[in-house]
Order: C-alpha cells, then structure tokens, then sequence
C-alpha cells in the first residue's frame, strides 16, 4: 500500500491523533501540514477548507457545517429513505419504498410546533406524498394552530403558469391543498410559491421537508407519486433523514428562496415571470411576507458532522464569494456550442454563489481509497443557450487524477434513454461510452499518455454500469428502461453526500448534505451501495474487477 493511503487511513482509524489540515496536490496526494483541526473527520475539514476560501460571505445561509446530529428515522424507521427498494425483483409494482417516505413525511409535520418548510420542483405534490402533507398538517394544528408552513416549488418554463396535466399555478395548488385539508385550512399560516429566479435558466430544484429546526427529509425525490409509488417502471432514488442543527441549515437555506419570492412577488410583471404566490387567511393583511424562519434554537440530538450545501443558481444576487472566484476551467470541448456562453464551467461570479458544486467536487477529491458515485447521468442536457454545459470540467479533471492514482471509481448511472414519457426523460447521455470517452481523454492530457495507455488506465481502476433492480434485467416487464434519479456519492467508506444537486451540469437552486460518521456510512454501504452495485454490476461496461472493458 503506498505510504499515504497508509497515513490517512491510520489517521482516520484513530480517534486521537494529532491534528492537521490535509490539503492536495495536482494527482490528489494528501501532504500534512500543521493546524487545529482534527484529522476524526478529515473529508468535511477538506471540504470546509475549501470553501472558505471560494464563499465565506454564505458561510451560514448556504451552507454550513454543524454538529450534535443524528442520523435517524423516526421511531426506529430507516433514515435512508430509497425508492422503490426493490433489490433483487425484476417486479417492483408493490415496493413499499415510496410509502416509506410519505410516512417518514406525515410524521415529521404531524409533530410540527412552530415551521414547516417544504420545497420541490414543481409539478406540485400529489397522490401519497400529498395525503402525507394534509394529514400531517391537520394532525400538526390540532395542538399547535398557529404554525407556519411554506411551500415553495421550482417552476420551470411553462410549469407552474398555466393548469394542465402537466403545470399547476401556485393558486391552483392552494386551492387543492385548501380544498384536501377543509376545516383545517381555516385561519391557517399557510403561504405556497412558485419560483424562477432567471427566466428560461433557473429555478428551484432542491428537496425538503423540514420542521421546527430539529428534523430535515432531504434528497433526490420529487413529490411525484406517479413516478415511485408502484406502477410498472418506478424511477430509482434517494433521501435521507436527521435530526439536529443541521435541520436548521435546511431551514437558512429555504431562507434564501424565500427572499427571492418574497421580494419578487411585488407586481403583476415578476408575478407572471417569476414569481406565484398566495398566503392564507392566517395571515393578516398587515403581516410581511415570512422570508425568514421563526423556530427555537436547534437542540442538539447526537454526534455526527454535517455540511449543508446548496447552490443559488442564476437570478438570486447573492454574491457572497472571495471576490475571484474559482479560475475558468479552460475546457472548449465542455461547452455544448461554441456560439454560447459556458456559465457553468468558467464563470467566476457563478461559482461563488454556487458553493454546493465545488464543495462536493472537493469531497470527492479528498478521496485517497475509493469513491463510489449513483447519479441520474454525468452528462448534461445541452440545451444551448439555456444548459451550454455538456459536463463539469473540474469534476472529470479530478476522477481523471484519481483514476491515474489507481483510487477505484465507481459508477453507476440511469440507463441511456430512460424515461418515463416524452416529457419526462431520466437520463441525458446518448450512450455509456460518452462518460468513458470524456475520461479517456482526460487521462491522456492530464497522465501525458497515449490511447493504448489511458485505456489500461481507466480499465484498472474503474467500475461503471447503468443501473439495474435486479440482476440480469435490463428493462421493466412494459418495456421501460430502468431509471436512476439518485444524487449520492461516498468516498472513502467515510463520508457520503445525498441530495438533489446533480453530478451534471445544472444552474438550479439545490441543496443536500455531506455526512461523516461512522454508523451512518456502514449503513449507507449496506442498504444502498452494496445492493445497487451487486445488482447493476453485470450490466458494467467497465469492471475492473472481471476485467470488462468495452469502450
């Protein structure tokens, strides 16, 4: 084993060691350097580093590390919330997964005291994850009448300003939610929102209902019952819950959107362009529109380490950075026209209000043993002008590095061509190969390799597969391909990230957690990585560990 796997490892397996700051090279080595931080959680200290120096001016509002959480379900439940969680079962029309998550839901909010805050991408919530937030709400103001519940979505390009099948106005989702709770609905704190901060660019896209400053559900699922609750062909993902201070960042961060809403719903213009709200009859005509949570302080609920990371997205004004920024990436092959600019991958301005994006690349660069990544793709839409990002520069440069290290990679993605109808697509990348041949190339620049030697690298340490339910299926019974919404990542079976922030080019608002604890990393590793691999792993295009390379 090389001599700096072996002290990081031996750092991270004792918990009194002395303290350092670990910072990395071009290749990802560790070199240790004097500090007063201790090496117990040496992932989040790599990534606080970082983005201290790209945004301390949202340090606290954006994201923020905290900790005396808990990592936990409610009443004994999974605080790993996956859907369908059928592993193994070529039908999974009644997998229990999404219901699991509804309940995990109307539990939280039925215990509510004082603010709820829900976000998702619109449209809004429906079917079992709509019962969850009436019954929850009714149970919630039978003690505590006078809470306060915001629910913001994401509207997209004509979803949320028109009614059809498919788009639901803010107004008319108040008035089914008003309509689905009856009398509990009278004189209630109850304000919805439907948000774009940049026309055409950007909208809400994070995940989350949290309550209270004590208890946060966050990740990938959008409250859509069609797509995970039974059915034929239900789309893979992933959430998870805790309690703590870190519920609270959740809250901050919803702060944000509220701001915008808040601010931008001042006339019939921004109302049609940007903005959809309507409040309750709780609410006085003299009340301010409640841009800022109103809770207790978050009490203490356990031991793990958290960071909170979100993004802002395009439109928000909220340049909270060093005053540089991080330096373009330089990757003319990255953009998807050349007639466009590539916001994503070289604007200075666009990566201090977006620290989400070089936080989780940070920790998946502070990885020195393996790195496991479930995603919907790594590859972007390329909507020109509206998504000019055909993939994240700086994150392919860093798998590039690990993979010429000989770190293993893991990698498993939606199926190419997944969806669940024209409308509806899970997956960007064409073909499998589109992944391969960005790292292959990478490799060559960054190793100064040729082909037959980027190729032996990549097939040495990499490990990549569509995703699969059951082992040896390739499609649903109906003829869907399988699809992978998950926004997860692990490193070093130490710290994992769950939320709704894509791996793939995207200018949203999103926002999840990085974790580094022990207990919730085993379990991570048991109920989700283990099981996706054991059963995608013979749809791999790539395995080291067979000796499958087909790029």
């Amino acid at each position: 084993m090389p001599l700096f796997k072996e002290v990081f490892q031996m750092n991270h397996s004792l918990f009194s060691v002395a303290k350092t700051t670990l910072h990395l090279s071009a290749l990802g080595f560790f070199v240790l350097a004097a500090s007063t931080v201790t090496a117990a959680t040496p992932h989040l200290d790599f990534v606080e580093d970082r983005l201290r120096e790209l945004a301390p001016g949202s340090e606290g509002s954006v994201w923020e590390r905290t900790q005396g959480n808990s990592i936990n379900g409610y009443q004994g439940e999974t605080w790993l919330l996956q859907s369908p969680n059928c592993w193994g079962q070529s039908d999974c029309s009644n997998a229990q997964g999404a219901q699991k998550l509804a309940d995990a839901i109307y539990n939280d909010i039925a215990n509510a005291e004082q603010w709820v805050d829900i976000t998702t991408l619109a449209t809004y919530p429906d079917g079992i994850f709509q019962a969850a937030i009436v019954n929850g709400i009714k149970q919630a103001r039978l003690n505590n009448p006078d809470i306060t519940i915001r629910i913001l979505a994401g509207t997209p390009p004509a979803v949320g300003s028109t009614n059809t099948a498919y788009s639901e106005t803010a107004y008319a989702y108040f008035n089914r939610l008003t309509n689905d709770l009856g009398s509990a609905a009278d004189d209630a704190r109850i304000i919805i929102a439907g948000v774009e901060t940049s026309w055409l660019y950007s909208w809400n896209h994070s995940k989350m209902v949290t309550v209270d400053a004590k208890s946060a559900i966050v990740g990938g699922h959008n409250l859509w019952t069609a797509a995970y609750e039974g059915g034929e062909n239900p789309v893979s993902d992933v959430s998870m819950r805790l309690t703590g201070p870190a519920a609270e960042s959740a809250h901050k961060f919803a702060d944000n959107l509220w701001g915008f809403a808040c601010t931008w719903s001042n006339n019939w213009w921004n109302q049609s362009l940007y903005v959809d709200l309507i409040k309750g009859d709780g609410f006085s005509w003299w009340d301010s529109c409640p841009a800022t949570h109103q809770t207790s302080p978050a009490p203490a609920t356990g031991s793990a380490q958290v960071m909170a990371l979100g993004g802002l997205g395009f439109g928000m004004d909220e340049s909270a950075g060093n005053g540089t920024g991080l330096a373009p990436a330089n990757d003319s092959e990255a953009a998807c026209s050349y007639w466009f600019t590539d916001y994503f991958n070289n604007d200075a301005a666009y990566s201090m209000e977006n620290p989400a994006e070089h936080g989780m690349r940070s920790l998946i660069e502070s990885a020195t043993s393996n790195i496991f990544i479930s995603q919907q793709d790594l590859i972007g839409p390329c909507l020109a002008p509206f998504a000019n990002a055909y993939y994240d520069a700086r994150l392919f440069n860093i798998l590039a590095d690990k993979l010429i290290a000989q770190i293993p990679v893991q990698i498993v993605v939606s199926t190419p061509g997944a969806n669940q109808g024209s409308l509806v697509p899970y997956a960007n990348a064409k073909a499998l190969t589109e992944v391969t041949d960005i790292l292959l190339r990478k490799v060559k620049q960054r190793a100064n390799v040729g082909d037959t030697q980027a190729k032996e690298i990549v097939c040495n340490s990499l490990q990549y597969a569509p995703i699969r339910i059951a082992e040896g299926v390739d499609a649903w019974a109906n003829g869907k391909l399988i699809a992978n919404h998950a926004k997860v990542f692990s490193v070093d079976d130490a710290a994992f990230y769950v939320g709704s922030k894509n791996l793939y080019p995207s200018t949203l608002q999103d926002f999840g957690y990085i974790v580094e604890d022990p207990a919730a990393v085993t379990e991570f590793n048991n109920l989700y990585r283990s099981v996706i691999w054991q059963n995608s792993k013979s749809a791999a295009i790539v395995d080291f560990e067979t000796g499958v390379c087909n790029i």
